[in-house]
């Protein structure tokens, strides 16, 4: 492609075509002071504009002008000798003095993909705020169970490693160190979010209410000292590819939570948190006082990792903006608990021994990395994790050691995002 080179040129102010969706705002002060500025001193920084006559860069002085009455004028513009890509039109329209405006929000995160806005200078707070009201996780309404019925025979086998877009999968077995180090490759991870096996006895052949039968193997009643032993093997090979800051979450039935803790503390980890997704209503346990009720995930940190800016204490919340009816209030007020709200999926629904909403990843996967940061969650599942990552922009590798659970991600990544998965080994 030829080299860009500019040149100026005179251009009449109204033949130049603002971008219809530019992301620069200016509030009515700044405004105020633009107009000034161009009355006393003129026209003194040169608009760039595209070769049709799109505006790079120059927005609200060629706007303040037209609102002086010189839109007839002929003004100085720098313009390239060819035109633009649209790649280089948007990373140039973003990179170009970023100062003397506000920016809106909205406008960046819906017509401005990540990769375009993570090169043209934003640092990370300027991502969280971008994209802090315009990202959220979704339930795909994938019928799992219809899914896992068509899989006859697993197309995938031990080894296998897909591109979903962004994200990775392999099929393997995540206390292999090989296996964890093969998926993220040079990738170093911001977040390690893990739902392992319970060790409650729940049958990954026949599924939660037991009629099913699609090949699960995985064993899930162990030794106490053995399951301990799975999971340390599991939290070791995770923070061997984690980054020195880094935010730790561990799901695990309410009898191991003082296990996950302790194995947290035998880590270096700074154990946090547990937080509890409350699940509604529960049938009785004969012979137990309460119903079970949540399953907990235990949160712990290495170092000082990333943390969202947004939204950081009751009082910021409490100060924003609300809509007619007050629901993005609570939404935020809840964001903040260390209790979770979300939809719980119909027992009769389960396919998976610990399956989870997709709705449910997205508060830690909010508060504690940025769009673009790395997601490892080495019990892929049913894939929930997965497409709460993909919705909320962040890249995650996911490792599943069942085959016909491979299949099943893969169906339902394409099912929701179109986008074709390709197999990389």
């Amino acid at each position: 492609m030829q080299k860009l080179l500019w040149h100026t040129e005179k251009r009449k102010v109204d033949s130049l075509l603002p971008f219809k969706h530019n992301p620069r705002s200016l509030s009515e002060k700044q405004r105020t002071d633009l107009v000034r500025s161009i009355k006393k001193f003129g026209l003194v920084e040169i608009p760039a504009v595209d070769l049709d006559g799109r505006i790079l860069a120059g927005h609200q002085r060629i706007a303040v002008l037209q609102l002086l009455g010189r839109g007839e004028e002929l003004i100085d513009v720098r313009v390239p000798n060819r035109a633009l890509t649209e790649s280089e039109y948007k990373t140039y329209l973003l990179a170009s003095n970023r100062v003397h405006a506000d920016w809106d929000y909205e406008a960046l995160s819906q017509y401005f993909d990540l990769d375009t806005i993570l090169v043209s200078g934003f640092d990370d707070n300027d991502l969280s705020v971008i994209f802090a009201d315009s990202l959220e996780a979704t339930d795909d309404e994938f019928d799992v169970e219809a899914e896992l019925k068509k899989i006859k025979e697993p197309k995938s086998k031990l080894g296998d490693i897909h591109a979903l877009g962004p994200h990775r999968l392999i099929c393997g077995d995540s206390l292999d160190p090989a296996t964890v180090q093969k998926l993220v490759g040079k990738t170093r991870i911001d977040i390690v979010y893990c739902d392992p096996i319970y060790n409650i006895a729940l049958d990954y052949n026949s599924g939660v209410g037991g009629k099913a039968s699609y090949g699960g193997t995985v064993q899930d009643l162990k030794p106490d000292d053995e399951y301990r032993d799975f999971l340390r093997h599991s939290m070791e090979n995770a923070l061997s590819v984690a980054k020195p800051n880094c935010h730790m979450y561990y799901w695990c039935d309410q009898r191991y939570i003082g296990m996950v803790q302790d194995l947290f503390s035998e880590l270096g980890l700074d154990n946090r948190r547990v937080c509890l997704w409350i699940k509604g209503a529960a049938n009785p346990t004969p012979g137990i006082a309460f119903n079970k009720c949540y399953e907990p995930v235990v949160y712990a940190t290495q170092g000082k990792p990333y943390l969202s800016p947004v939204s950081l204490n009751f009082a910021e919340v409490l100060n924003k903006e609300l809509g007619p009816s007050g629901n993005k209030l609570l939404d935020d007020v809840m964001d903040l608990m260390d209790i979770w709200l979300a939809k719980r999926i119909s027992g009769q629904e389960y396919q998976h021994a610990t399956q989870k909403p997709v709705t449910l990843h997205e508060r830690p996967i909010k508060r504690c990395t940025k769009p673009g940061d790395a997601i490892p969650d080495l019990f892929g599942g049913s894939g929930s994790t997965l497409l709460a990552a993909d919705a909320m922009k962040r890249v995650c590798y996911m490792a599943e050691v069942e085959p016909i659970f491979i299949d099943l991600i893969i169906a339902r990544y394409e099912h929701a995002t179109n986008v074709k998965v390709k197999k990389l080994s």
